[in-house]
């Protein structure tokens, strides 16, 4: 057995996209995003600046997330990120729709002061 075959890296378990869709995001997650999204004033700056320290399988995730709640939704804080991250993946659910609807009209009426 050649020194290749025999410490071959393998990660017996394959995380995919949808592992990390099914969860809530990490406080860690969290945190950084909240923090970002304070310091930069948009979701996907806040993403960009931390980036670094995304698994591969969720940061395409958290990218998109990040462009949604920038363009649809207008922002988020700690009490509605993980009913919006919620809410993201089940868009096509009526309950989350409703709720997208009612952060969506609430953070407008601010944004329009």
């Amino acid at each position: 057995m050649s020194y290749e075959e025999n410490f071959q890296i393998s990660n017996p378990k394959q995380l995919s996209a949808n592992y990390f869709a099914n969860r809530p995001l990490s406080e860690c997650r969290v945190y950084q995003l909240l923090n970002g999204m304070k310091t930069y004033g948009n979701a996907q700056d806040a993403a960009n600046s931390v980036q670094e320290s995304f698994y591969i399988n969720e940061a395409q995730l958290i990218f998109d997330f990040c462009k949604w709640i920038d363009n649809e939704i207008g922002g988020c804080g700690p009490i509605n990120i993980q009913e919006l991250w919620a809410a993201f993946h089940n868009q096509s659910d009526e309950q989350s729709w409703r709720l997208i609807n009612y952060w969506k009209t609430k953070l407008a009426k601010y944004k329009n002061l």
